[in-house]
């Protein structure tokens, strides 16, 4: 028995899983820095009594304070330690290691390709991670990106910089008094999931201009960061593009996205992923060899 950790700011999912294949699924709430030691919260989320277990496998979006002390800590559960990025997880379970590239986005927003230019000395294919430095200076076009502007746009309307507007509106909704939220938000430890989850309201108004000026933009943004990631394919060759995370689901984001995409990379084939980051790390933990993503995470053994 494995158990896979699909690890987001938004929400925490655990799969318990046999030779792959995600048996149970249990979710909890998202990281977030303002809780104090990463680490220690991913092992608040974790908890106990998962009797005895082969490997644990970790894509997470969280920086970890203690990578090694969280290996070892989790190592008293398990005969092995797998520890990565959530864009690793979502590739496997999108190509299980073939070439391509996936853009993971939800809160936050990255891509990993992996290509079919073999490396020297026989090491895996390259790979290629675009964004993903998080909400303070990248994840272009993801959830935080969009409900930040969108509530950059509420404000001006709610100081009179702007008209007010259906934004504005939408957030008094949404957060009460515009007055009064700041002095809220900043203090929240869940501040970046909350402003993420008004992306899902910029979404729903695209019928305004200026939700559809962001929402425009943010399609732009995430087909550059593929683009971007793509770039260690050869020239002229298809390159297979596959999406996870709750973000492209909608579909104007979506339709928007692939017109973008599209114009940057008209090589671009686009296919559903075949699995999403939680069947990724289930697959990653009953292999043996973790293949193109070896370099990519951290693994330790009893």
């Amino acid at each position: 028995m494995d158990l896979a950790i699909d690890g987001g700011q938004t929400g925490l999912r655990l799969g318990l899983s046999v030779r792959g294949q995600v048996q149970e699924i249990r979710e909890t709430p998202g990281l977030s820095y303002a809780e104090g030691s990463p680490a220690d919260a991913v092992l608040g989320r974790i908890g106990t009594g998962w009797g005895e277990l082969d490997t644990i496998c970790l894509g997470l979006t969280t920086i970890l304070d203690h990578p090694d002390e969280l290996a070892g800590r989790l190592l008293q559960m398990a005969r092995r330690v797998m520890i990565t990025t959530d864009v690793v997880t979502s590739h496997a379970g999108a190509f299980s290691g073939a070439p391509g590239v996936v853009l993971a986005a939800g809160t936050g927003a990255i891509a990993l390709a992996v290509t079919t230019e073999p490396t020297r000395s026989g090491r895996p294919p390259a790979t290629r991670q675009v964004d993903g430095w998080g909400h303070l200076y990248g994840d272009a076009g993801g959830g935080f990106w969009i409900g930040r502007r969108g509530l950059d746009a509420a404000y001006r309307g709610f100081d009179g910089r702007a008209e007010p507007g259906p934004l504005t509106e939408h957030a008094r909704e949404v957060f009460g008094d515009l007055a009064e939220l700041p002095a809220e938000l900043y203090l929240s430890p869940d501040a970046v999931a909350r402003v993420a989850r008004f992306a899902v309201h910029v979404l729903e108004l695209t019928d305004d201009g200026t939700a559809s000026a962001i929402v425009e933009e943010a399609a732009r943004e995430l087909a550059t960061t593929v683009a971007a990631a793509a770039r260690g394919f050869p020239e002229g060759t298809p390159v297979p593009v596959a999406w996870t995370g709750r973000l492209l689901r909608d579909p104007t984001l979506r339709a928007r996205f692939k017109t973008e995409l599209a114009a940057l990379l008209p090589q671009a084939r686009l296919q559903p992923a075949a699995g999403d980051s939680l069947a990724g790390a289930a697959l990653l933990a009953a292999a043996d060899d973790p293949g193109p993503y070896r370099t990519l995470i951290r693994t330790v053994r009893r």
